[in-house]
């Protein structure tokens, strides 16, 4: 059902299992061997689906339980054999569920993967979700049209994803796979006044969910949605003159190359030492398409793209490049941004929000042409 509810977004307002309080699942950990799960009101833990019948253990006396796995199944407390797949829950909603230290609303599936590992996913309704993720994408001190615009495409973009990974048992990751979120420890007044003042608008296209992608800084001109291999006509290359203030307007690298050029041969052969590196094409917006390598054995050139994740996505920000060169063993990198660019940029965001633009005009401005609609008032119209 979740992946029609996707595709559609007719269906998607046409279904009472879409509304504001949509529980979401987020994959928090995978490929694990042991978590730990706690709460101070007690825990409830269950096989999925059942929501009665005897737990598998005492909820009045069970604060903490240990998660591993085992033959045929999960391990609980060292000593509880149970199926593939268990739902822990906070027997009092008042004192929210913690995994390994980091504590989240709404509960838990602990579940055995292929491999013999355990993997971690939150269930936690919509908003409550956005509540995480809000702060954990932007600093929750900017402008509340910042972070009114930052829970709109949060919202939206999750959304967008629901049923996506149907058959993984989840619809999102937490991280920047899809969107930051830390739990409980993002949520501040700010954030949370952001959340429940947008609560249920997301960001439509005739009658389809916007892909609303984002990034922290696209450098002073956005990317259109070929960069992500998702032309849309909303997700548009421009110039943004609101993204100046970002740490990451302009910066510079250095990467080892003899260390680059061990990465490089896993998926290219071995070009021998680094001689030269140069930036190819380029798109629209500036930035690289591809970058020409050559060493002393071989040459290739490759996408953009390859080269920042070979070099490191957190050493070279973006493919917003400037300039490349090989100098005593060492390539040197100068560029504009951070991440890809398309869609909104966070520091965009929070220029604009001081200059006193409402967080309608922020979104505007990154995704053309869109429309602002409410789960909750399509619901109620259906």
């Amino acid at each position: 059902m979740r992946a029609a509810l996707a595709a559609l977004l007719v269906v998607l307002w046409a279904s009472p299992a879409l509304a504001d309080d949509t529980p979401i699942r987020v994959s928090l950990l995978r490929d694990q061997f042991r978590t730990v799960l706690s709460s101070e009101g007690g825990l409830t833990v269950r096989p999925p689906n059942a929501s009665s019948g005897s737990p598998y253990v005492e909820p009045d006396v069970t604060t903490v339980l240990d998660v591993r796995p085992n033959a045929g199944g999960l391990l609980l407390a060292g000593a509880i054999q149970a199926g593939s797949a268990i739902v822990v829950a906070p027997a009092d909603p008042r004192y929210p569920l913690a995994i390994d230290g980091t504590v989240y609303r709404g509960a838990a599936i602990v579940q055995t993967a292929s491999d013999g590992s355990i993997d971690v996913i939150n269930v936690v309704d919509l908003e409550r979700y956005l509540d995480g993720v809000v702060g954990s994408e932007m600093d929750p001190s900017w402008p509340q049209a910042a972070l009114q615009a930052q829970a709109i495409v949060a919202r939206t973009y999750a959304v967008a994803n629901l049923g996506t990974r149907e058959w993984l048992g989840y619809d999102l990751r937490a991280g920047e796979q899809d969107q930051a979120y830390k739990g409980v420890a993002a949520e501040t007044p700010s954030v949370v006044s952001a959340v429940s003042s947008t609560r249920g608008k997301i960001l439509i296209a005739g009658a389809d969910v916007v892909h609303a992608y984002y990034s922290s800084c696209d450098g002073g001109y956005t990317s259109g949605g070929d960069a992500l291999a998702d032309p849309q006509p909303y997700l548009v290359a421009q110039r943004d003159p609101y993204c100046t203030t970002s740490p990451d307007d302009g910066w510079s690298a250095s990467v080892d190359a003899q260390t680059f050029a061990s990465a490089l041969r896993a998926s290219f052969g071995d070009l021998g030492s680094i001689v030269s590196v140069a930036v190819g094409s380029r798109d629209e917006s500036g930035r690289a398409l591809s970058v020409a390598i050559s060493g002393s054995k071989d040459a290739r050139v490759i996408p953009a793209t390859t080269f920042r994740a070979l070099a490191g996505n957190h050493v070279v920000r973006s493919t917003r490049i400037d300039s490349i060169s090989v100098r005593g063993g060492v390539i040197r990198i100068s560029g504009e941004g951070f991440g890809h660019g398309v869609g909104m940029a966070q520091w965009g965001a929070r220029g604009m929000a001081e200059a006193g633009k409402s967080a309608h005009e922020i979104l505007e401005f990154y995704y053309h042409g869109v429309q602002f609609a409410s789960i909750a008032d399509r619901l109620a119209t259906r």
